[in-house]
C-alpha cells in the first residue's frame, strides 16, 4: 500500500510541475507590451491649495527632489 501511495504522490507532483510549466509557457507567449497610455488635457493639471492650476509631473520627467534618509542605530545616544 505504501509504494502505491508514494507513486501517486510522485505522479501528482509531476502533474503539478507540468501544469505550472504549461501555464508559464502560455503566459510568456501571450504576453504583450504595455499599451501607450494617452492622458487627456484635463488630466494633466491639478488645483493647488491656493486654487491655482499646476501641471502634474510625468513619470518620464527628470526628478526634481532628492531624499535623504537617516536611520538611527540601536542605543545611538549611549555609544
Amino acid at each position: 500500500m505504501a509504494p502505491l501511495l508514494l507513486q501517486l504522490a510522485v505522479l501528482g507532483a509531476a502533474l503539478a510541475a507540468a501544469a505550472l510549466v504549461l501555464i508559464s509557457i502560455v503566459a510568456f507567449t501571450t504576453a504583450t507590451k504595455m499599451p501607450a497610455l494617452h492622458r487627456h488635457e484635463e488630466e494633466k493639471f491639478f488645483l493647488n491649495a491656493k486654487g491655482q492650476k499646476e501641471t502634474l509631473p510625468s513619470i518620464w520627467d527628470s526628478p526634481t527632489k532628492q531624499l535623504s534618509v537617516v536611520v538611527p542605530s540601536y542605543n545611538e545616544e549611549k555609544r
